[in-house]
Order: structure tokens, then sequence, then C-alpha cells
């Protein structure tokens, strides 16, 4: 198993069979739903924006220390 398909299984996870008594419209958006949040955990995740996302939904209100871990992580993509 290659690097690319171990990062997939950690952020895909399997996805169940359809229940006997589910719907297909509600299994349908079981499988949506598991896909977009896995997407958007990967894509996230791999975006330089991640450490700035972190401190912002994470602690409120923000203290000296995460503003300036801000401004150093604007201050490393702009390198870039």
């Amino acid at each position: 198993m290659d690097d690319q398909e171990k990062l997939f299984l950690d952020y895909f996870p399997a996805l169940r069979d359809k229940a006997d008594k589910e719907t297909t419209p509600d299994y349908l958006n079981y499988i949506s739903d598991t896909i977009e949040k896995s997407h958007n955990t990967l894509l996230m995740e791999q975006s330089p924006y991640y450490k700035i996302f972190t401190i912002f939904s994470t602690k409120k209100p923000l203290g000296l220390s995460d503003i300036q871990d801000i401004f150093n992580e604007v201050k490393k993509l702009k390198q870039n």
C-alpha cells in the first residue's frame, strides 16, 4: 500500500451497507455526507491555512500568543 492509499484510508472511512429498512434517499444522503465530511477534512488539513483556522476555531477570545502565531503563519504564507 502506497502513501496515497494510506492517506485516503485515514480520511475516508469504509462505507457501510444499506440497512434493510433504510430508504434509498437516506442511504444516498449518508454516503454523500460521509464523503463530503471526509473530503473537507482532508482538504483543510492539507491547506496552508489549517493552523490559522485551528487557532480561530478553538480559542475564544484570542490571547496574545494566539495573535502572534496567526501573524507568524501569515508571514510564512507570504514567503511561499
